[in-house]
């Protein structure tokens, strides 16, 4: 569940990449803005770091999706207030799946062999 939202809200930035992760799941909502998209892999990426033991955020991978989303400098109140609400969303979310299955979509989509970006997080 997790990981097809994480692999769809990604899929306008990174383009076919993410596209043929998600090929073959059909998508509940319409896809994300490049900003919202950001937002989702910020925050799935940073919870990770903080709740899964063993993993670290590659903060550089981060920028380049942060690079990729063209997030301009008028449009910082509007990440902060998406990145706030995401995580709030995905916290919901981890308690609600458990940190294991949460840990475990998030490096399925991040990780060294991720779906969605490779390398974002490693343990």
């Amino acid at each position: 569940m997790m990981r097809r939202a994480v692999i769809l809200a990604l899929s306008l930035v990174l383009g076919a990449t993410a596209a043929q992760a998600a090929e073959g799941e059909t998508a509940a909502s319409p896809p994300l803005s490049p900003l919202d998209a950001y937002a989702e892999a910020a925050a799935t990426t940073i919870l990770a770091e903080q709740n899964c033991p063993g993993t670290h955020l590659k903060a550089g991978r981060l920028t380049t999706l942060r690079l990729a989303a063209k997030v301009a400098p008028a449009q910082e109140a509007t990440l902060e207030a998406k990145l706030r609400s995401r995580a709030t969303e995905l916290r919901r979310r981890l308690a609600a799946e458990g940190k294991a299955a949460f840990c475990d979509a998030a490096l399925d989509a991040f990780g060294p062999q991720g779906s969605v970006a490779k390398d974002v997080l490693v343990r």
